[in-house]
């Protein structure tokens, strides 16, 4: 088997894994009976949102446990030495964000709630970006 270098498999298990669950929930959120508390319009960007924080999160802890990395969100630095924590709860605090977007804000601003999906989702693939770039700076952990 040819070589390839780690920083690209992580690149291509995170795009593998970002577009399957993209296509899984298009198709599976075509197929579900309309539920009042959740705008149609607001099932793709809440999905893709959410895959972008798995993508993030996945990218994250890969940088904290190979390399010599720092998390700069203050909420989080405390778990600093232990990452499993850290992206248990960060994801946490984005199961929260999202939930409590689309409870108080979806209801009465539909498009304002979806544009802040995407942004979110954007932000987060930006993340994404942003940690494979601090791994080809940053010193290889030995083990």
């Amino acid at each position: 088997m040819r070589y390839i270098p780690s920083g690209w498999r992580l690149r291509a298990a995170v795009f593998v894994v970002s577009l399957s669950a993209c296509l899984i929930g298009a198709s599976s959120a075509s197929a579900q009976e309309f539920r009042p508390g959740l705008s149609p319009n607001l099932r793709m960007p809440t999905t893709i949102a959410s895959i972008a924080a798995a993508a993030d999160w996945a990218s994250t802890y890969h940088a904290m446990t190979n390399y010599h990395v720092r998390e700069t969100n203050f909420l989080l630095r405390g778990l600093q030495n232990s990452p499993g924590k850290l992206v248990i709860a960060g994801a946490a605090i984005d199961a929260a964000t999202f939930t409590a977007w689309n409870t108080w804000v979806a209801p009465r601003h539909p498009r304002v709630a979806s544009a802040g999906m995407w942004a979110m989702a954007g932000f987060r693939a930006y993340l994404v970006f942003h940690n494979l770039r601090n791994e080809q700076k940053a010193l290889r952990r030995t083990p």
